[in-house]
C-alpha cells in the first residue's frame, strides 16, 4: 500500500493563502511585475481586529472563487527587500467593490497567513521566516488561532485526512 505524505491544516492553509488563488503556468510567465512604490500593504496599518476579520473572512471565499475563475494571482512578495503583496488593478477593483480598501484587504491576507505559520512553528522562525513574510504582533497571532477552523474553512481547507500508519512529517516552511 502507498502511503500518503500530508501537510498539516494550518501549512495546507498557508499554502491556499500564499499561493491564492491558482497561479497558471502560461499567466504567471506573462504576468506584470510589480511596480515599485515608496509603501508596502503592511506600511502604515494598524492591528487586525476580531471585526475586521470577520469581515474579511465573509469575502475571502468569495475573492479566491473570482480570482480562480479570472486567472488573477494575488500572493506575497519582496518590494525593494520588504514584504509586501502583489494584486492586480482588477483584483484591487473587485475588492473595492466589495467595500474594502484593497491595501488593507491584501495586508489582512498576508498578516493573517503569517499569523498562521507563527502559531503553527511559533515565533523563532529564525533562519527559516521566509523574506517575504510581513510581521505580525502577538495579537494578531492569538487572534488567527482563535479563529483557526473559520479561517480553514474560508481558505478552502480542511483538516486532511490521515491514512492509519501513513507518516505525517512536518511542514517545512
Amino acid at each position: 500500500m502507498r502511503k500518503r505524505i500530508l501537510l498539516s491544516p494550518i501549512s495546507f492553509l498557508l499554502a491556499l493563502l500564499l499561493i491564492l488563488p491558482v497561479l497558471d503556468v502560461a499567466f504567471c510567465a506573462s504576468r506584470k511585475e510589480a511596480t515599485s512604490r515608496d509603501l508596502t500593504v503592511y506600511d502604515n496599518q494598524t492591528q487586525v481586529t476580531e471585526k475586521e476579520l470577520m469581515r474579511f473572512l465573509e469575502v475571502l471565499p468569495e475573492f479566491r472563487s473570482w480570482a480562480r475563475g479570472q486567472h488573477e494571482e494575488a500572493h506575497p512578495l519582496l518590494t525593494a527587500g520588504r514584504p509586501d503583496f502583489f494584486y492586480s488593478d482588477n483584483a484591487a477593483l473587485w475588492i473595492k467593490n466589495k467595500g474594502w480598501d484593497p491595501k488593507r484587504f491584501f495586508c489582512i491576507m498576508g498578516r493573517m497567513a503569517a499569523a498562521l505559520v507563527i502559531a503553527e512553528e511559533g515565533h523563532d522562525l529564525k533562519g527559516t521566516r521566509p523574506a517575504d513574510m510581513p510581521a505580525v504582533s502577538d495579537a494578531e497571532t492569538e487572534l488567527a488561532h482563535r479563529h483557526l477552523g473559520q479561517l480553514l474553512k474560508a481558505g478552502g481547507a480542511t483538516a486532511p485526512a490521515v491514512e492509519v500508519g501513513a507518516p505525517v512529517l512536518p511542514s517545512k516552511h
